[in-house]
């Protein structure tokens, strides 16, 4: 395994490590490309065996963060363990923490509505928003207000955006949607650092990491905050 992959937490329902900038949580549909599960699979092999019904492909990996992003990524050593986290997950039982690392040199974001929210940096708020797609592909997403009448049935996804000193912020969520993170700090006017997607400057640094997780553990008598 890569040095660059860190061990954070090793228990006997799950495990949970550190992903570089760079390299993919998952491989692709179909494809044996190297990724984070290839390689704790190498060690834990127990993480492959584990099925999910809707991506196979993706063993026990619980969450997945774009290739880009770095931070903490959690699998489940047993088939009881991934259904009792995976259950915990659809009900916003798992709450994740990311910080982004901002740029000041933004530009304008194609499509991105008017921002309904106070500036972030005057103090703690929470963005909410529906998403869609658009782009080639669908590769990348936009905001949706939560009032817009043509997309009524859509989930609303929440963000919690809190300074953290002159350069950062922190943002917590629970159940996530793709690309939500970089999406809201750039519709907040702080766009990820490296993030040209969505508004910032060419940079040899992305600046967003997964910082944390709080969970019930699979036993199901304790919290897990913090890690």
């Amino acid at each position: 395994m890569p040095e660059t992959i860190r061990l954070v937490a090793e228990e006997r329902d799950y495990l949970v490590f550190h992903k570089p900038s760079g390299l993919p949580t998952v491989p692709l549909k179909g494809q044996g490309s190297p990724s984070l599960l290839s390689y704790v699979g190498d060690e834990y092999p127990e993480v492959l065996n584990v099925f999910s019904p809707d991506r196979e492909w993706e063993g026990s990996t619980l969450h997945r963060l774009d290739t880009l992003t770095s931070g903490l990524v959690m699998f489940a050593r047993t088939q009881d363990s991934y259904l009792f986290l995976s259950d915990e997950q659809r009900h916003d039982g798992i709450t994740k923490k990311y910080r982004v690392v901002f740029d000041r040199n933004r530009e304008p974001v194609p499509f991105f509505p008017p921002f309904p929210y106070p500036d972030p940096s005057e103090g703690r708020i929470e963005i909410k928003s529906k998403f869609r797609a658009y782009g080639p592909r669908g590769a990348s997403v936009c905001p949706v207000a939560v009032d817009n009448p043509r997309y009524m049935d859509g989930r609303v996804y929440a963000t919690v955006m809190e300074r953290e000193g002159d350069e950062a912020f922190v943002c917590t969520l629970t159940r996530g949607f793709r690309h939500q993170v970089r999406v809201h700090a750039a519709w907040a006017g702080y766009p990820v650092m490296g993030d040209e997607r969505y508004g910032a400057s060419p940079s040899d640094t992305f600046g967003l990491e997964a910082i944390g997780l709080s969970f019930t553990a699979p036993d199901g008598r304790r919290r897990v905050i913090g890690l």
